[in-house]
């Protein structure tokens, strides 16, 4: 399995963001408290969208530059 972090970390945010739009519908569900949830936890969200797309540019340059070594 090839970048399992990537896979993992993408699974966190759609599960966040399934649980605030599938709660926004219920009265039951307190809004205000899960708003608080994701401010506190503001910074590792950041901190994952980051990195997957640090990631993402890293594989990318160095996908470059191996097409570039075999063409030559």
């Amino acid at each position: 399995m090839k970048q399992p972090a990537k896979k993992l970390t993408l699974a966190i945010l759609v599960l966040a963001f399934i649980v605030g739009l599938v709660g926004c519908f219920l009265k039951f569900f307190d809004m205000d408290k899960f708003t608080k949830f994701l401010g506190a936890f503001l910074p590792f969200f950041l901190g994952m969208v980051a990195s997957v797309g640090t990631g993402s540019v890293v594989s990318k340059i160095q996908e470059g530059k191996h097409d570039r070594k075999t063409d030559a």
